[in-house]
């Protein structure tokens, strides 16, 4: 559904992509817990982010779980791990593990999520 959209968008560095993933009034709050409203606020932020802490990141969904709330409402768990490449810029953040969480409506366009978070995966033991 959105997953691998979402990985080839990001990979691509590509925020427009990414962007059409979500709805207009969509919510997205990633990894560091910034909050970006709208799509327009969800391209923005990761032009930005493309830009600096993600410019030489890989991204691969290892695994993906869907909840059907109704025919036309999901809740998606995708389990994210972002690498860096050989020769990533010296401002590109560390390899992270997190789950992509977002919740997708379909409408006349398809699936668009519309909301998301992003939170990394602590290491086993780690405080709740």
């Amino acid at each position: 559904m959105i997953a691998p959209a979402c990985a080839a968008a990001l990979n691509a560095k590509d925020a427009e992509r990414l962007g059409d993933l979500f709805s207009e009034d969509a919510q997205f709050v990633n990894v560091r817990g910034v909050l970006m409203h709208g799509r327009h606020g969800i391209v923005q932020g990761h032009k930005v982010s493309f830009a600096g802490p993600l410019a030489g990141s890989v991204f691969q969904f290892d695994s993906v779980d869907q909840s059907l709330i109704t025919p036309d409402v999901a809740v998606l768990q995708a389990h994210c791990l972002r690498d860096r490449l050989p020769d990533a810029p010296p401002g590109t953040g560390p390899a992270v593990t997190t789950v992509l969480q977002p919740v997708a409506r379909r409408g006349p366009h398809g699936w668009r999520a519309v909301a998301a978070a992003n939170v990394p995966v602590l290491p086993t033991g780690g405080a709740s």
